[in-house]
């Protein structure tokens, strides 16, 4: 007996990430009023991601595009749920994959001027930037590598490192 692989099959669309259900998932959370923990990374086919948990709710992968995001921002600053995203399975990868998607988040929020709290450096010892953001019905997780250049940044705009 010949056994025949197809590595085409294995590597379609067909199976790509199941991002409806991770959207699913993330909705009945917010529908059950959980506190969320968010991380935010680019998976490895270059698509911005949140990784979602909670306490009754194991990690998990959820593929973001700019409503997903202005949804998930919403629930955990306001615990308001809509359902913000009609088409989960539509989401495209970043233009620039050297950009890191985390750090840009980490920006977006300093120059909005939300309260963040960071890690003291002395208890750093691994080269990063530890940080979160607190809000009503979660946290934002963020840890980006620690850069001259990200030091400069944080200390000219009035954050406690």
């Amino acid at each position: 007996m010949e056994l025949k692989f197809n590595f085409n099959e294995l590597l379609s669309s067909a199976n790509a990430y199941d991002n409806k259900g991770a959207h699913q998932a993330l909705l009945g959370m917010m529908n059950r009023k959980e506190v969320i923990n968010v991380k935010f990374f680019t998976d490895k086919q270059s698509y911005p991601c949140a990784w979602i948990e909670s306490k009754g709710v194991a990690g998990f992968k959820y593929q973001l595009k700019s409503e997903s995001f202005k949804g998930l921002l919403k629930y955990l600053a306001k615990g308001e749920v809509t359902d913000f995203d009609t088409d989960p399975m539509n989401v495209e990868t970043q233009s620039n994959p050297q950009e890191d998607f985390q750090l840009n988040i980490l920006k977006m929020f300093i120059e909005g001027g939300w309260k963040i709290q960071y890690v003291p450096l002395f208890r750093e010892s691994n080269g990063h930037v530890s940080a979160n953001l607190p809000l009503y019905k979660g946290k934002i997780f963020f840890r980006v590598e620690r850069t001259n250049e990200l030091l400069d940044y944080l200390r000219e705009n009035n954050q406690t490192i």
